[in-house]
């Protein structure tokens, strides 16, 4: 179906609480809608500070994207900007009382499930995309992600770990709300359990556990089950769709990535912007038909 054509903010507040995934305190964010076009903006309103979703105000990516300006850090905001990016909700007053947004239970399915409660406002105006007209690929060895002209928005994911419970996943789709929630949004973070003393000694995952995150052992999933199959390689594709939202804009193109991760998503995302011969602005939001050109391993619909 074709994407959404007007701007679209949310039709009432909604509040959220919980912890922070890597910081384990409590947090809680207010999604304030606003009455025109005005992009993601997110208030750290213990001190007041105003940073928009942008890629160049992107800080440490070490397993969470972060948004760094003035001093202060909003971390693990990818969840809620892929929640929001997949329903196609730009425009929105993100107020946050910690300096780090909550876990929930690990996907994005929270924040859609309040997302679609709340409802959704059309705003005036027409809704403008980042149309790619030639590739623009980031490569570190064998990992790499790359953007081609596309007339849609289209992922293709590849990981590949050295272990047999995860192993090598793929999946590709083209993108609309109602694909976002039934393939993607429900999908989990996950981590190896043999990384869990070294991110905690470092720091991170403090507040982790099987109740927001799926933890392969040698032998499998730790959790008592998996939402999907292939939910590793989903859950990447969701926080690409988080990680794209740093544009600006809403992408028209085809996204490739093999084993890349936060930082060569929001890598990419910079180096659109820094490339405006690799891009145009269009209004024209009508998908093409389209055929895999890799099929998954886990077959389901796309």
């Amino acid at each position: 179906m074709p994407r959404c054509t007007t701007p679209q903010t949310l039709s009432r507040e909604i509040t959220i609480s919980g912890h922070g995934l890597h910081g384990n305190r409590p947090c809680s964010v207010r999604l304030v809608p606003v009455a025109s076009p005005s992009g993601l903006l997110f208030v750290h309103t213990p001190t007041g500070t105003e940073i928009p979703a942008k890629a160049d105000l992107a800080g440490d990516l070490v397993l969470a994207t972060t948004l760094v300006k003035d001093g202060v850090r909003l971390q693990t905001i990818e969840h809620l900007l892929s929640a929001l990016s997949g329903l196609e909700v730009e425009h929105l007053r993100i107020e946050v009382d910690a300096e780090e947004l909550p876990i929930l239970d690990g996907s994005a399915a929270p924040w859609v499930d309040a997302i679609l409660e709340a409802g959704v406002q059309g705003l005036e105006g027409r809704r403008r995309f980042m149309k790619i007209t030639r590739p623009l690929e980031i490569r570190n060895g064998d990992r790499w992600i790359r953007a081609l002209p596309f007339d849609g928005f289209r992922l293709r994911y590849v990981i590949d770990f050295p272990i047999p419970a995860l192993g090598r996943q793929s999946r590709e789709l083209s993108l609309t709300p109602e694909k976002y929630r039934r393939e993607l949004g429900a999908a989990r973070t996950f981590c190896l359990a043999q990384e869990i003393d070294m991110m905690r000694a470092r720091g991170l995952a403090l507040g982790g556990s099987l109740d927001n995150a799926v933890v392969f052992g040698a032998d499998g999933p730790l959790n008592e089950s998996l939402r999907y199959e292939d939910e590793a390689v989903r859950h990447k594709m969701l926080d690409l769709v988080g990680d794209l939202a740093l544009l600006g804009a809403p992408l028209m193109g085809l996204v490739e990535a093999h084993a890349a991760g936060h930082a060569m998503h929001v890598a990419l995302a910079q180096a659109i912007l820094a490339d405006p011969g690799c891009w145009e602005w269009t209004e024209d939001a009508e998908p093409a038909n389209v055929s895999f050109f890799f099929h998954p391993l886990v077959a389901q619909p796309a």
